[in-house]
Order: structure tokens, then sequence, then C-alpha cells
């Protein structure tokens, strides 16, 4: 029988020779089905494969449903795009409790999860830029791994990234994974963490990769993505201290998302920054920590997206961003609502922006 890849379950027996582009097949006729195999065809977007009607061991193989990708799709359009984002958190919390169990890592599962919301980021830019606002500390870790998988996506596409950014968004997704193996009471210690603690957290990109190192449909450079998202260009950064030539661009990107999420969310040890201490922040680690491509290419891409945005003043007014520059020292011209005042609003001058509305 003739069945979608999603129907498959292990030990279904495939009885034909599966082809991509090739003219060797991908698989075989007569490979027994595995989540690995099932993951290759995930890789390569098989869309039919044929199968035995008996499974391995001779039991009768019955298709689980399969609902078709277009009435899917329908249904994540017609949900509104925050409802969606929170429902993905919730569903990376319930991943993490598998993790800590010791299941190991289901990357169909984590596919299913981030990737419809990502494909959404093209017209929800200004909501995946401020999902610091959903942020709460209890529950820092999810927001935290979602956020910084959409922003990654954002600013892969914005670099260039067209054809790989669903790699980057994956790696962006899974780089924490790895602190479900590191004790849970360190991830809600108000105070900053002592330098024994502080090397337990820093294993956190080691475990990540090892649940993924074996990922057939996760690319060489998502997995590089993923354990040197915490490195810096001047070798200053864990777990292995590489320099700038060996930091892979994903966990470039990865770890501007990161940062930037990080310092803009409250966080048990930590207050959430203004906008201009974060832009400043990330700024002075320019070629320390960071890329200034792809800094840059971040900065351009906050401009963008919050001209316009509404904004809390320090004075209590509401107003509107007219003008973003972040590029240099970080300067945003708004306008009043009601008075139509123009302010330009530095880091060193009163007023300032207090929330994003």
């Amino acid at each position: 029988m003739r069945v979608h890849p999603k129907q498959l379950v292990t030990n279904c027996v495939i009885t034909e020779d599966i082809y991509s582009k090739g003219l060797q097949p991908i698989i075989p006729k007569n490979t027994v089905v595995t989540p690995l195999i099932q993951e290759v065809l995930d890789r390569f977007m098989i869309q039919e494969v044929d199968v035995d009607d008996y499974l391995e061991d001779g039991m009768t193989y019955f298709p689980l449903p399969f609902e078709a990708e277009e009435d899917t799709h329908e249904k994540v359009l017609s949900t509104p795009f925050m409802e969606h984002y929170h429902t993905v958190v919730e569903q990376y919390e319930n991943l993490y409790q598998l993790w800590q169990s010791g299941v190991p890592l289901d990357i169909h599962k984590v596919r299913e999860t981030i990737i419809p919301l990502a494909k959404r980021i093209d017209e929800h830019k200004r909501d995946v830029l401020l999902l610091f606002k959903e942020v709460t500390k209890d529950r820092y870790l999810a927001h935290h791994s979602v956020a910084m998988a959409l922003i990654a996506s954002l600013l892969a596409k914005q670099s260039g990234h067209d054809t790989d950014w669903i790699q980057v968004c994956l790696a962006g997704f899974l780089a924490d994974s790895g602190m479900s193996k590191i004790s849970q009471r360190l991830l809600r210690k108000p105070q900053p963490l002592v330098p024994p603690e502080y090397d337990q957290i820093k294993k956190h990109p080691i475990y990540s990769y090892r649940f993924v190192e074996k990922c057939a449909s996760l690319s060489r450079q998502a997995k590089l993505g993923i354990i040197q998202h915490h490195e810096k260009l001047d070798g200053s950064g864990y777990p292995m201290g590489v320099k700038r030539a060996k930091i892979h661009s994903y966990a470039k990107m990865i770890g501007i998302s990161d940062s930037y999420h990080a310092m803009m969310s409250e966080r048990y040890y930590q207050k959430e920054k203004p906008l201009f201490d974060t832009i400043i922040e990330m700024r002075q680690r320019i070629n320390h920590q960071f890329d200034d491509q792809y800094l840059y290419q971040f900065f351009y891409l906050l401009e963008e997206t919050l001209k316009n945005q509404q904004v809390t003043l320090s004075t209590g007014e509401k107003a509107e961003i007219i003008e973003l520059h972040l590029n240099k020292d970080p300067e945003a011209i708004v306008r009043v609502y009601g008075t139509n005042n123009i302010y330009t609003l530095t880091q060193d001058a009163s007023p300032t922006i207090t929330a994003f509305i």
C-alpha cells in the first residue's frame, strides 16, 4: 500500500526503492522502518512510501491517521499568532519534561512543534522581536527557547539564508535543550551563580549537542549552531573556547538572538533591561562576542520593524516611534499622542521608553 511518511510506524517494511534527486535510492526496498529512517524521509521531504500490508513481526499494519498538510495549514493560519506562540511554549515545556526523564529527543515532534509557527514570522516580525513582553521568570526557559528560534530565523532570513533558515530555527529551538540535564535548582536561583554552579550551566551546549548528534534530519551546520551558540569571537566563550574563524554562522546568529531576548526579559536573577541599554551592551561586545556583520543586520531588522511601534514614556505619555537609529549611539524619535510633540530619545536624556505597547 502507499502511505504518507507520517503514517508509518516502527517495523513497517518498505516495498519499493525510495529516490530523491539522484540515481541511487536514498532508502532501498525491504528496509524496515526505524526512527532514523523516518528522519531521513522527513529531511528529504518524501511524500509517499510503498509499504507491505504486514509489519516485520507479522502483525497487520494499520496506517496512522493522517491530516492533510493543507488542512493543518489552514487551521494554523486561523489561530492568532500570539495564541499559537503560547501553545508552542506549552509544547516546549512538555518536551522538556520528557528530556528530563530520559526520553530521547524526537526530531519529528520538534519539527511539528516549531516549524508551523516559524513559517508565520514574516507577517509577524514585530511580535517576534517583542516576545520578551510575554516572559514570566518561572517559565523563562520555554519562552526563551521558542523566541530564540524565531528571532534567529528572522536574522537568518535578513542575512541571506533564504534556503536554510529552518535549520537555523531548529538549532535555536534546541540550543538550550541540554538544560534539562542540569539541576533545575540552578535555573531558578534568584542570586547570581557561584563559579562551580556556573560551570554546570556551561555544560548545557554539550548536552544539547548529544541530544541531536545522531539526528539525520538536522544538518551538521545546525548541530554546530547548537554546540557553539555560547562561543565568543575572542575565544572566551564555552564549551570549547573556539575563536571567530571556527564559529559557524548559525551559532553567531543564535548567539545574538539569545543575548537580545535574554537581556530584554525578566529572569530569576536579573530584571529586564531597557532597549537602549541592551543595544549599547551588545555593541560593546562587537569583535569580542558578536560578529559585527550579523549584529548590524540585527540592528537594521530592529530599526525597520519597530517603526510606528507604540510605546509608553517615563512621563506617562503614549507615543509612536517615528525613527529608530541603533548602529551608533541609540536614538529614537517619537511623536506623542494627543499633543503631537516630537521627542528625541537617547540613552542619557529624559524621557525614556519604559514599555512597548
